[in-house]
């Protein structure tokens, strides 16, 4: 469509033409419900039609600058004077009586007042909400200065207690101050992440109104039309976010020093604290005589990074979740909500989680061959390189030693900073050893999808056995993510046959969930402080499902 050249009615060079007159008679006149010039005959008889008369009318002059841009028939080059909703372009006359007979048409000015509506509409609900989102992020500054005063009372507590401590126990105190310091540093990150957030859309809430108040200030069809369909819906502001409260910190009793010691409350917080001495090893675990029911599923949605998910969940129940198409770490709920975000410098391939809370990423073989581990402060560093290969699964020891699995069939073991490198395993083919991960009493398992089996090794390499079916007869497909649960099951993911296996400590292996679960090609799998697993996979779905009770 061609637009006509936007002219000044009270100070164009010409005279404007009536808009009724076949001649160019100059027009002196304005009807502003009609939107047309009027010459001053035009001007009389609309005053006498029954239609027309009570229009307002009014001098060009006292209109001032009027854009009188319009749009023009690509078909005929005349000004479009109606709107062909089923085609949902502008006509002229001789459209609607020709290429667009029998079709609704709509006044083209009725069309303007109404995409004038939709964005007046949106400037009303934003400056609706803007007192909300400014008040939201207001109680969340306040909470946050409180929050860190109470921080400075307990750790003054802490310090105070510790005085009066024999110095045997001064180590305990030091593990129980960077508990609390750590619980501080992700509770202040949850307040920077609602505060930045509040403030995001604040400034995106004013800039949207500043743009469509110009806009309809211009009364321009075109620039209207060409922002209604191009807007973007309004953000939810949603209810006000969960913000944790400070923990309460309880003196210990003197005369039972060791049973007593002060204790950490966690109360309202988005993030788990586990006691240290809750702690316990899986032997210790086996004794809750948990048992595999029927999996249920607790939770599936999409996961938030692009390309399919990798996870690891920390000793704390934090869940972070990567995408082999995305540069960042997510944090997220088990709804799927995001928590948090780190950006790492690779496309991860596969991560794991040190006790530390610390993350090892495995890079994306289109990235690095340099497997980092990142800090909770953000910093991410180096550990070692898998050259002459790449890498694949990463997973941590009990003992917080690096299993780390190559693409050409290489098992290798390392300490957490990457020294004390050892190669444990070695596959005939590329691609027998995809990730590995080591059970309670130190043998490690091994998904190898060349060869199509899970192979079990002790802590010296020697193969113990290798498992290729299940009990049912059926042949494993490539097997890849591994996780051993709280009673020493093995558990792998077979994205060829949907599905994913347990195997018991008899080395029976038999479907846990597949397809009648809406598993589709799972990959990566992780295990929560709820018994629950988590399973990723390749199209970028995330099911939580429960199969362990007491």
């Amino acid at each position: 469509m061609a637009l006509s050249k936007s002219v000044n009615l009270a100070h164009a060079q010409r005279a404007v033409p009536c808009n009724i007159c076949e001649d160019e008679v100059p027009g002196e006149y304005y009807c502003i419900e009609c939107k047309q010039t009027l010459c001053s005959q035009c001007e009389k008889s609309h005053k006498r039609v029954a239609a027309t008369k009570n229009h307002n009318i009014v001098l060009r002059t006292q209109v001032g600058d009027i854009d009188t841009t319009t749009l023009t028939c690509t078909d005929h080059g005349d000004p479009a004077s109606c709107h062909c909703e089923k085609c949902n372009i502008p006509v002229c006359i001789k459209c609607v009586t020709g290429k667009h007979k029998g079709h609704d048409m709509s006044d083209i000015f009725d069309v303007l007042e109404k995409e004038k509506k939709l964005l007046q509409d949106d400037i009303k609900a934003m400056q609706r909400d803007l007192p909300t989102l400014k008040s939201h992020r207001g109680e969340v500054l306040t909470k946050k200065e409180n929050y860190k005063k109470e921080i400075n009372k307990i750790l003054k507590d802490m310090e105070d207690e510790n005085q009066a401590v024999v110095k045997h126990i001064n180590k305990l105190y030091k593990e129980r101050r960077d508990d609390i310091l750590c619980i501080q540093d992700s509770n202040l990150a949850v307040f920077d992440g609602v505060e930045v957030e509040m403030k995001t859309k604040i400034i995106s809430y004013e800039k949207r109104i500043s743009e469509y108040t110009d806009i309809i200030s211009k009364n321009s069809l075109v620039a209207l039309r060409n922002v209604v369909k191009q807007k973007k819906s309004l953000s939810e502001i949603g209810s006000k976010s969960e913000l944790p409260d400070p923990p309460t910190f309880v003196p210990c009793n003197l005369e039972s020093i060791v049973e007593n010691l002060g204790k950490l409350h966690i109360t309202a917080s988005p993030l788990k604290f586990i006691p240290r001495k809750q702690y316990t090893s899986s032997s210790s675990l086996k004794s809750k005589a948990l048992k595999v029911t029927t999996p249920t599923i607790v939770s599936k949605f999409k996961c938030p990074l692009l390309g399919s998910p990798r996870i690891c969940i920390t000793k704390e129940g934090d869940v972070w979740l990567g995408g082999s198409g995305s540069r960042e770490l997510v944090m997220v709920d088990i709804k799927g909500r995001v928590l948090r975000r780190r950006n790492i410098q690779n496309r991860p391939d596969s991560l794991a989680v040190m006790d530390c809370g610390d993350v090892i990423i495995s890079p994306d073989s289109r990235d690095s061959r340099s497997v980092s581990r990142l800090m909770r402060d953000g910093r991410e560093q180096h550990v070692f390189d898998t050259s002459p290969s790449y890498s694949d699964g990463v997973s941590v020891t009990a003992e917080q030693k690096i299993l780390m699995c190559t693409l050409d069939g290489r098992v290798v073991r390392t300490n957490g900073d990457g020294t004390n490198v050892k190669q444990i395993y070695k596959g005939r083919d590329d691609y027998s050893a995809l990730h590995a991960v080591e059970d309670a009493d130190g043998n490690i398992y091994i998904s190898g999808g060349a060869n199509q089996a899970v192979v079990k090794i002790n802590k010296d390499g020697k193969v113990l056995s290798t498992i290729t079916h299940t009990t049912g007869g059926r042949q494993l497909g490539p097997p890849w993510g591994l996780v051993v649960d709280k009673m020493d099951n093995i558990l792998c993911a077979d994205s060829a046959n949907y599905c994913v296996y347990i195997i018991d400590q008899n080395q029976k292996m038999r479907e846990l969930v597949g397809r009648s679960h809406g598993i589709q090609r799972p990959i990566w799998l992780a295990v929560d402080n709820d018994n629950n697993l988590w399973i990723t996979q390749y199209y970028g779905k995330v099911h939580v499902v429960k199969y362990l009770s007491q």
